[in-house]
């Protein structure tokens, strides 16, 4: 049996590409404003978190777990070191990469940052249950997954 009711509401709802695309505008300012309290932006925070997760790696491979392009983060990573934050050695394995890592100063500040950032995402899934919390996290993953599948 066919719910009428159900199937309008469900028409005429937001689509789900349209809404996550609200919440990324939402996060992204959000977490920005909170971010920037400490003079670190949103990708910034990114790459100090990658680093912070995966260790050194290069300039490309950064970017592209930043979602940054290789061109647009020479200026990120260059500001990084200039302010102490992260440091670049020669890659044993192949003598014309360079290895970008975090000093000691950049392990603190992600700490800081880190901080902020679970302040932030606590706020945003304030009032859902540990389940939903789990279930949501699956289901976006699949829908990574799903698109990957076609790229």
């Amino acid at each position: 049996m066919k719910n009428i009711a159900l199937d309008k509401l469900i028409s005429n709802a937001p689509t789900v590409s349209y809404s996550i695309g609200k919440l990324d505008k939402l996060i992204h300012q959000q977490l920005s404003d909170a971010l920037s309290e400490m003079g670190v932006s949103l990708p910034q925070f990114t790459m100090l978190s990658n680093l912070h997760l995966h260790g050194e790696m290069a300039n490309a491979k950064l970017a592209a777990r930043s979602f940054i392009s290789p061109q647009a983060s020479n200026q990120i990573i260059k500001t990084m070191e200039e302010k102490g934050w992260i440091s670049k050695c020669d890659d044993p394995n192949h003598g014309r990469i360079l290895l970008i890592g975090l000093t000691p100063e950049g392990q603190e500040i992600y700490g800081r940052c880190k901080v902020k950032s679970m302040v932030f995402e606590n706020k945003m899934l304030a009032g859902l249950p540990a389940e939903n919390v789990l279930m949501l996290k699956a289901t976006v993953q699949r829908l990574i997954a799903n698109l990957k599948e076609d790229a």
